[in-house]
């Protein structure tokens, strides 16, 4: 194959974006599922950004990462699976205010106009074959649990955030096909995974504790 083929007719999703903003200028309000299917497929990785967003710094919304996580995981097995990428009704046809939604499109387009920067279509070849999509969205629905685990902040301060540094470089690079680049995510999950076995002995009594009081509540309400 030629140089370049791989990459012929690739528009950058940043495009993608702004024109869909425009066209939906006078539409009804944005879902994250209309997002799906109105960026064919690749707004897959985007919705996986935007998810994750929120926790790029330690101290995030106590409970809004099981949510986020959660949705992830979905995303990223029914991409191992085959299935098309669609988030049940509850998460993926809420619609987003007209506000809202035009802030997030217009800043996600932003933000990733700039990462396309850095991040951009090479080595693509072993990035595209079945084995690498699948053994990366296993990498991500891995790194969507992690960031669900119900763990407090303090005293784990990077327990959402890591992973979401993970998954964002992962789900950036599946995204633009960039083969080179995705080792970054490969660093940023191996990261994760150490940062969370420094802590593991803690994790697992919280979690027990959590798992306890949980079904202590499940059982008063018989």
């Amino acid at each position: 194959m030629a140089p370049g083929a791989g990459t012929r007719g690739h528009e950058p999703l940043s495009q993608s974006l702004l024109e869909l903003l425009a066209r939906d200028s006078a539409a009804p309000p944005l879902t994250l599922n209309a997002i799906l299917e109105r960026t064919q497929g690749r707004g897959l990785y985007l919705v996986m950004v935007l998810l994750c967003l929120p926790f790029v710094v330690p101290v995030s919304v106590p409970g809004a990462s099981a949510v986020s996580g959660g949705a992830i995981m979905i995303l990223s097995l029914r991409q191992v699976i085959g299935k098309p990428p669609r988030l049940p009704r509850a998460l993926g046809e809420r619609p987003l205010p007209d506000q809202l939604s035009h802030r997030v499109v217009s800043a996600s387009a932003k933000l990733i106009g700039k990462l396309e920067k850095l991040i951009r279509p090479r080595c693509t070849h072993w990035l595209e074959t079945p084995i690498a999509t699948v053994a990366n969205g296993l990498l991500i629905a891995f790194m969507a649990f992690l960031l669900a685990l119900p763990l407090p902040s303090p005293p784990f301060l990077f327990t959402n955030s890591l992973p979401s540094y993970a998954i964002i470089l992962l789900a950036l690079c599946m995204m633009e096909r960039d083969g080179l680049a995705v080792w970054l995510g490969y660093a940023a999950a191996v990261g994760a995974c150490v940062y969370f076995g420094l802590w593991a002995e803690l994790i697992t009594r919280h979690l027990a504790e959590w798992l306890r009081l949980l079904f202590m509540l499940l059982d008063s309400t018989r």
